[in-house]
């Protein structure tokens, strides 16, 4: 059979070699649109590294002076009543922890702060954190489920940057800067940077914990967590941009959460001159923090599903006629004692060894690109930024891997979409009769 299926393609080489030419090069541009479909869909499938379903975002409001609620004498403890509003929240009904957020950069935040680190034992390599803020001993970790890897706990992560010049660093940045070998970690910041931070004293990392996503069109990236200090993060002004997190308890249901705390919880969180202002569910937070992403991939899938109708059209539709056309080959075959099966695996074969080749090619052609260029592995799509190596355990990172299981993909799509263009035609002509086959001839 392999023999005759060669034998027939090479007979018909002519006519094949534009549907080979045409399978070369929907297999090429079919790498540009399927792979950042599949990086992106893979990356939005990783867990989260915390449990954002339990969670909620509660807003605080400020008086000011000329309210009547204003008081003079309250507005200087302003950072002691976050704590008292922090911990009324953890008293509610229903309330499993809570916390406080700090700034603008938290985990599922919309703003950011990076900084670069070396080791200072082995400044070859660079590495570009997220920066975080976080208040020791109120819940921090415990509340947003961020879990401690081997050899610490949680109650560990939530003292662990009491001491001065001390910070906590994520698996994947301590793996990537001191390996196996956690009994000296520090942070230093590069030579190169040093004149910008003259008085920058090296960090030592007392605590780390697995790696979380900031947000679903990411992979877990780097992240440092230092103490915040009110003196040096913008002083009174801060608790403006302060949310208390609460995690409800297991079981609840949010929205029912949310409507009595509309009701009756949101009246007993008030300090000083602050109080609630406004609940939200975490994850319809991250929800808008991932528009950008979530529209960049629609728009993605609309093209890879225009392409992919256009690839059944147009592929189904040449195998379609390329098989109709060989029915007086079909009728010879018959007469002189061939099966429909026999047809049948011959038809399906042809386009299977096409189709493989011609895959085989086009990717072959587009590795090149991929060389050169890299395959998709942007920041976008939850790579890595070039100054900020992943430590990746992941085939996206991995060139052979990444490479084999797109071009596997796109195989399987091809071969599906070509063998529908044979099958359909190649089942109606292999059940003819031999004289109706041959009429024409």
């Amino acid at each position: 059979m392999f023999s005759l299926i060669f034998k027939n393609i090479w007979a018909r080489r002519k006519r094949n070699g534009w549907l080979f030419a045409e399978l070369v090069a929907v297999a090429i541009v079919s790498w540009v649109i399927f792979d950042p479909v599949v990086v992106g869909l893979y990356v939005r499938s990783l867990p989260t590294g915390y449990d954002a379903d339990r969670l909620c975002r509660i807003s605080l409001g400020r008086y000011y002076e000329g309210a009547s609620e204003f008081s003079a004498e309250a507005d200087s403890t302003l950072f002691e009543d976050i704590d008292r509003i922090m911990y009324q929240a953890r008293n509610l009904n229903d309330v499993e922890s809570s916390t406080q957020l700090l700034g603008f950069a938290y985990p599922g935040s919309m703003g950011n702060s990076s900084s670069a680190y070396v080791n200072p034992n082995d400044t070859t390599k660079l590495l570009r954190v997220t920066n975080m803020f976080y208040k020791p001993r109120t819940d921090f970790f415990k509340t947003f489920g961020i879990q401690p890897t081997e050899g610490y706990t949680v109650e560990q992560l939530e003292e662990a940057a009491l001491p001065a010049q001390s910070t906590l660093l994520s698996e994947d940045g301590a793996k990537y800067l001191y390996g196996n070998n956690r009994s000296d970690m520090r942070l230093s910041i590069p030579p190169q940077y040093l004149d910008m931070v003259p008085e920058w004293q090296d960090k030592v990392v007392t605590g780390i914990f697995k790696p979380f996503k900031m947000n679903n069109g990411n992979r877990a990236i780097p992240v440092a967590f230092y103490k915040f200090n009110p003196d040096d993060n913008g002083g009174t002004d801060v608790p403006e941009q302060t949310y208390i997190l609460v995690r409800v308890k297991e079981g609840l249901n949010l929205d029912r959460f949310i409507d009595d705390f509309n009701q009756n919880g949101i009246k007993q969180l008030h300090s000083g001159n602050l109080y609630a202002r406004s609940i939200m569910k975490f994850s319809s937070l991250m929800e808008e923090r991932d528009t950008f992403y979530l529209n960049a991939m629609r728009m993605r899938y609309v093209l890879a599903a225009f392409f992919l109708i256009s690839l059944c059209l147009g592929v189904i539709g040449t195998f379609w006629l390329q098989t109709k056309v060989r029915k007086e080959d079909i009728g010879v075959m018959l007469s002189f004692g061939g099966t429909p099966n026999t047809i049948m695996r011959m038809l399906m074969g042809e386009g299977v060894v096409l189709c493989t080749i011609a895959v085989i090619i086009g990717c072959l052609i587009y590795m090149q690109y991929g060389i050169s260029e890299g395959l998709v592995n942007d920041y976008m799509w939850g790579g890595a930024r070039a100054d900020s190596p992943m430590v990746a355990d992941s085939w996206i990172d991995s060139f052979p891997l990444h490479f084999l299981l797109v071009s596997g993909i796109i195989w399987v799509i091809m071969m599906v979409v070509v063998l529908i263009g044979i099958y359909i035609p190649a089942n109606k002509i292999s059940h003819i009769q031999p004289t109706e086959a041959l009429r024409d001839e």
